[in-house]
């Protein structure tokens, strides 16, 4: 049964308020590392507030409260033969729904299936006067007012703790089969991008260490034809390696090197920064993880220059979103935080964005 806890967030929300004591939201810690240190914050402790309060699986959709495991609704889903319609990445096995939604990251599916956000329906969140507020539905035809529910992804809770998530899930593909090809990275590039504009049952390519990895999923016959297409040798362990990089259990993820994280446009050639020792491209080539000592500024322009921004992610001083937003970002991201928490109670050292 559904551990619904939410009266009791709501009466923390408003003691806080009312004590003007800001809140630190936060679930299993798996994203911790990510995120800067609260200091005199309380904790609001959503880990507890966990279940399936609904799955429809005709309807391909399932609700589930924020603090619900992201391997439970897994498992769920897969009795009935079906997934979410995207990765999502878990980096502990208490990973949670909420954590993934707060963080907004998604996993080497995004540029063939889209973004988490992408498969959000509807969400409940808890504003700073304590009231649950409901956006979307529970229905893909529900279209009606804003799409606040969306917007929630990427958040890290600066608009509140979020209570419940309602998700598009798809079945479970006939097949699955990995291809590889040893390639230098800018023809890997070349090809990755090639390929997506074809019509293909691909749905992740990874390119590391000369090596480019294709994902198809599909029916026999479409996957067949594909592998006719690329040319590619087959993988055996193809499930268990995309699963070391949804969950950054590969190597490459677990070495002791800092590790940044860098969206440029897909076609953007191989990067070099000055302190890189390896990287790891995904997303068809718009995310490149770069392992490096250290980020000069000379590398952050160049980034920046080719339409892209680079961000801290473990092994090195977490960086403010605010430092990767323009000017134009950083006033509308202060005007929806300014609606939403005029009371800078969730989350404020994530808000800052003077």
């Amino acid at each position: 049964m559904p551990n619904d806890i939410s009266e009791q967030i709501c009466q923390q929300v408003k003691q806080a308020q009312q004590s003007a004591q800001p809140l630190s939201i936060h679930g299993s810690h798996s994203h911790d590392f990510m995120l800067p240190e609260f200091a005199e914050s309380q904790q609001l402790n959503m880990n507890e507030h966990q279940g399936i309060i609904d799955y429809q699986p005709t309807e391909l959709t399932v609700t589930a409260l924020s603090g619900t495991k992201l391997e439970e609704i897994q498992q769920t889903l897969a009795k009935e033969h079906q997934r979410p319609s995207t990765d999502f990445p878990a980096f502990s096995a208490d990973a949670t729904l909420g954590g993934a939604v707060s963080i907004g990251h998604t996993g080497s599916a995004r540029p063939y299936y889209g973004a988490i956000r992408d498969h959000i329906l509807g969400a409940s969140l808890v504003n700073t006067s304590g009231e649950i507020m409901h956006f979307g539905g529970q229905v893909m035809k529900n279209v009606a007012g804003y799409d606040v529910s969306r917007l929630l992804a990427g958040t890290r809770g600066t608009l509140g703790p979020i209570l419940e998530i309602t998700l598009k899930v798809q079945p479970i593909p006939e097949q699955q089969s990995t291809l590889c090809m040893d390639l230098d990275e800018n023809a890997a590039i070349e090809i990755m991008n090639r390929l997506a504009g074809q019509s293909l049952p691909i749905s992740a390519s990874v390119f590391f260490d000369n090596t480019l990895y294709i994902r198809l999923e599909g029916t026999e016959a479409g996957i067949q034809q594909a592998q006719k297409t690329i040319n590619g040798q087959p993988m055996a362990d193809g499930v268990d390696f995309w699963n070391s990089i949804q969950q950054q259990k590969h190597d490459f993820f677990t070495s002791s090197q800092p590790l940044w994280r860098v969206i440029v446009p897909a076609t953007t050639p191989g990067l070099k920064l000055e302190n890189q020792q390896s990287s790891l491209i995904d997303w068809c080539g718009g995310l490149r993880w770069v392992q490096a000592s250290e980020v000069s500024t000379a590398d952050i322009e160049n980034i920046r220059e080719k339409g892209g921004y680079i961000e801290s992610f473990r092994g090195s001083k977490p960086m403010q979103q605010a430092d990767l937003m323009s000017p134009l970002q950083k006033q509308m991201h202060a005007k929806i935080k300014s609606a939403f928490d005029p009371d800078q109670l969730f989350n404020p050292a994530l808000s800052n964005f003077a």
